[in-house]
């Protein structure tokens, strides 16, 4: 089968096999989903050949190892969802390089250590999700680089307070998940960034 120009394709292949196969002048991969595919091992190295990948979703697997710093070379992508795996270790500085991002979702892993501040170069992000991870450290005052955030989770992260007063810039909140001690773990906060029931800050 023979591909011209951008190809939009969704698939569930094996990465490394994946990546091997196809010539890259061709084929323009912009999307990569492989949910629940119960792959493990590391990320392979051969992702950074895909530069117009703009979705990668490797949620509900069982890949090991660090976050690969390469990914922040593949200027491209604006969805990344590793969630529910085993990766361990810091989040790679390099992530803040993907200027694109909108989505970055890095929930249930056994992520360490604190957040890089490079993440506060991802001003397009619309969605971040860290739960359910060991990091340590305060919650990073980086809310005001992301204006545009819709959904926020960072319930059982790690991460400790107190809550950033930049936090009060995210007019367009419409889902919060923090630690916020006797307060209920799931907030929904209304776009005016009124939260139900009153506000907790």
């Amino acid at each position: 089968m023979t591909y011209h120009g951008t190809t939009i394709l969704s698939i569930a292949l094996a990465i490394s096999a994946f990546a091997t196969s196809f010539t890259y002048k061709h084929v323009h991969l912009l999307c990569r989903f492989l949910k629940g595919q119960d792959l493990a091992g590391v990320l392979p190295p051969s992702l950074a050949k895909l530069p117009y990948l703009k979705a990668a979703s490797v949620t509900v697997n069982n890949f090991t190892g660090p976050i690969p710093s390469y990914l922040g070379d593949i200027k491209s992508l604006v969805y990344v969802s590793l969630e529910n795996n085993m990766f361990s270790g810091s989040v790679p500085p390099e992530l803040g390089k993907l200027v694109n991002l909108v989505n970055l979702i890095l929930s249930t892993n056994n992520l360490t250590g604190p957040l890089p501040p490079a993440l506060s170069n991802l001003t397009k992000l619309a969605e971040l999700r860290i739960s359910s991870n060991n990091f340590r450290g305060r919650i990073p005052d980086s809310f005001h680089h992301w204006p545009n955030l819709q959904k926020l989770e960072i319930q059982a992260s790690g991460l400790e307070g107190p809550i950033p007063n930049s936090i009060s810039v995210l007019h367009n909140l419409t889902e919060l998940s923090i630690p916020l001690l006797i307060m209920c773990a799931r907030i929904v906060v209304h776009s005016q960034g009124m939260v139900e029931g009153g506000s907790p800050f």
